[in-house]
């Protein structure tokens, strides 16, 4: 009887061992998968200079030709949602700019932007003149 129990007492210890091997071998690891999906998706920051080229309030966006961004794009063109909105009242067409650009999920904005430089002329000064002949007619 005495070996029947050291038997027992034997196999509960092996089944207590493996459980708390398991235990820590589970609480060692690194996070789980999802967590790093998750942070996959994180927003990323980089910093932006640019020229703006026009400004569209209703869609709450600014073209932009904006200098290369090192390590993430070249020098192009492109439009940019603005952040807080109500940025965009501070910006001209011509108004030299930085910002942050922030990329999450696919999707991309500006945000903290800044007029570095402001432009040369006047919005509500034409850039060009138009003439209109004697007649009527306008000489292109």
């Amino acid at each position: 009887m005495l070996n029947k129990f050291n038997s027992s007492l034997l196999h509960f210890a092996l089944v207590c061992l493996c459980s708390l091997l398991a235990f820590f071998s589970a609480c060692s690891r690194g996070p789980s998968q999802p967590a790093t999906t998750s942070s996959q998706f994180a927003a990323k920051r980089y910093s932006l200079k640019g020229k703006v080229i026009s400004i569209h309030k209703e869609a709450g966006i600014a073209i932009i030709d904006n200098d290369a961004v090192p390590g993430f794009m070249d020098a192009m063109i492109m439009p940019y949602i603005i952040k807080p909105a109500s940025s965009l009242d501070q910006l001209q067409p011509g108004d030299s700019i930085s910002a942050d650009v922030i990329i999450e999920r696919n999707m991309y904005w500006l945000e903290n932007v800044k007029v570095t430089g402001h432009s040369q002329t006047r919005v509500d000064k034409p850039t060009a003149t138009l003439h209109i002949s004697s007649d009527g007619a306008n000489n292109l």
